[in-house]
């Protein structure tokens, strides 16, 4: 708590009117977060955040969040998620269509249960309030930044409210520009000698992306429901001029150059309903279909070297949809649901060098995956000490082919099953500690999947690895909270992570690939 004493004093004559000013006291109060069991809930109402702007202001003001180039990061995890009154947030986009006065409350969950993803590292819900004013609103933000070179993003929303209806239209533009610059060299021994590979770079990466979105969100009483359209189209140009050499050669001159066209189309739709007065039914799903083409150009000036040209096209196709129920039982809090999708991408890749593609071959590839996923968890309070346990099944199933023809050795199905468990105790309102655990089953991404590889230079191929195993992960975290004092610590024990290494690749010349592999570790 922060306090301003605005005091004012006058010389006065025993007959005026004028009389000594008071003392004025005005406070600010700071949002009151407090730890329940391993989840930060912070109260907006009444703080000095209530009208401070938009959500992305009041997350950046509040413990263990960061926001930075209007992306919000929670420190020490990874792959978080954000939900907006109990749907999945989309749109990163949506965090500055909500004015902070609208804010009830945040929570900030550091160990997500079994009602979430074995990726999802910490689960961040964010709760407006519905008495919001009628008619309709216009909101425009521009922003302007400038490092090494500029970058614009501008965005603009219709709002209008009527009665138990939200109607919505926005769109927004985001100019970049970046520049990075460096030198790498790998050392390594081949066909019996210290060998050494270099390279330099500049890369200027100029891209713009543009988002339209238009849908409603219906609320009134226990029961809410929304569906919205947003279209993504998007442009880069990547261009790295540098030079590579091999041993003591005289540095090569090197251009790339990368043109890239992804779109995609997302519909998302949510329902919730609270009945009987206990029992929440949710249900949020998605659709996405998202098409990106490359074309890869290298050059080479100063040589006799021909020009090394490919093209790829990749289709991907995500259903996806979570169901649960949540009731008191026990005189706990129990949820259980599940949670399905089905993903399919295919990746057309055409090298047009014929020499180069003796070693990096055209190729077509298909990946679908199927998971379904059932999970429960309970939670109680026993006087000052709180616990939560849960479980979570889920089935996968891989199918990968390779011009058509099934890879037997990588197409594979999976039964995973996951618990959770934490205790807390809490010694006053501003003072508790917790302990939880989690076993999950983390699962490598389909761009590193991919059996396609890149040429990058003479000596150097890029590419996935569709042998990957998935990565088994055991964790354990202990938070504390005293006062403004807070405490967070974890330990990981990871088998079967995966991490990018170089390795030599059979070719006519010396090739290194850069690609992950499972390490026993």
């Amino acid at each position: 708590m922060s306090s301003v004493i605005f005091t004012a004093k006058a010389q006065e004559s025993t007959d005026s009117l004028t009389r000594e000013l008071q003392e004025v006291i005005i406070t600010a109060r700071q949002p009151a977060t407090k730890l329940v069991g391993t989840t930060f809930v912070s109260t907006i109402p009444g703080s000095n955040l209530a009208d401070i702007g938009n959500a992305l202001d009041v997350l950046a003001q509040l413990p263990m969040i960061k926001v930075e180039d209007n992306n919000v990061s929670v420190i020490g995890k990874d792959n978080i998620e954000i939900y907006i009154d109990g749907r999945p947030m989309r749109d990163a986009l949506e965090l500055q269509h909500i004015i902070s006065s609208s804010i009830r409350k945040v929570e900030l969950q550091m160990a997500p249960g079994a009602a979430y993803g074995s990726l999802t590292g910490a689960v961040l819900k964010i709760f407006t309030k519905r008495n919001l004013a009628q008619g309709l609103s216009v909101t425009d933000q521009f922003q302007l930044q400038r490092r090494r070179r500029w970058s614009v993003l501008n965005y603009l929303a219709l709002n209008y409210r009527l009665g138990v209806w939200d109607i919505y239209l926005n769109g927004s533009f985001n100019h970049n520009d970046n520049i990075v610059k460096g030198t790498t060299m790998n050392t390594l021994i081949y066909e019996g000698k210290e060998t050494y590979v270099g390279g330099s770079q500049y890369n200027r990466f100029h891209s713009e992306s543009s988002t339209v979105r238009c849908g409603f969100n219906y609320a009134h009483g226990n029961q809410s429901f929304g569906a919205y359209y947003c279209y993504n189209p998007e442009r880069g140009d990547f261009n790295n001029t540098g030079s590579e050499w091999l041993d003591n050669e005289s540095p090569l001159s090197r251009v790339i150059n990368i043109d890239s066209r992804p779109n995609s189309h997302l519909v998302s739709l949510y329902y919730e309903n609270i009945f009987a007065d206990k029992y929440t039914l949710h249900f949020d799903g998605d659709y996405r279909h998202s098409l990106a083409e490359n074309s890869v150009a290298t050059t080479y000036p100063d040589a006799v070297t021909g020009d090394v040209n490919s093209n790829d096209s990749r289709h991907s196709t995500l259903w996806a949809g979570k169901l649960y129920l949540n009731f008191p039982l026990a005189k706990g809090d129990f949820n259980i649901g599940t949670q399905d999708s089905y993903t399919h991408t295919s990746l057309d890749y055409r090298m047009l060098n014929a020499s180069v593609g003796q070693y990096i071959p055209s190729s077509l590839t298909n990946a679908r995956q199927t998971s379904a996923a059932v999970f429960a968890s309970w939670a109680r309070m026993f006087g000052k000490f709180n616990m939560s346990v849960g479980a979570r099944y889920e089935y996968v199933d891989y199918d990968f082919k390779v011009n058509g023809k099934r890879d037997e050795d990588i197409s594979h199905s999976s039964h995973l099953l996951t618990p959770d468990i934490s205790l807390g105790y809490s010694f006053n309102d501003r003072s508790h500690v917790a302990l939880s655990y989690k076993m999950a089953t983390v699962k490598p991404p389909y761009s590193q999947l991919t059996s396609s590889l890149s040429y990058v230079g003479r000596h150097e191929i890029e590419g996935g690895n569709p042998a990957l195993r998935d990565e088994r992960m055991h964790n354990i975290q202990l938070f504390g909270m005293w006062n403004d004092f807070m405490l967070q610590t974890e330990l990981t024990r990871n088998i079967d992570t995966y991490a990018f290494v170089k390795q030599l690749y059979p070719a006519e010349n010396l090739q290194l690939l850069m690609h992950p592999i499972n390490i026993r570790h």
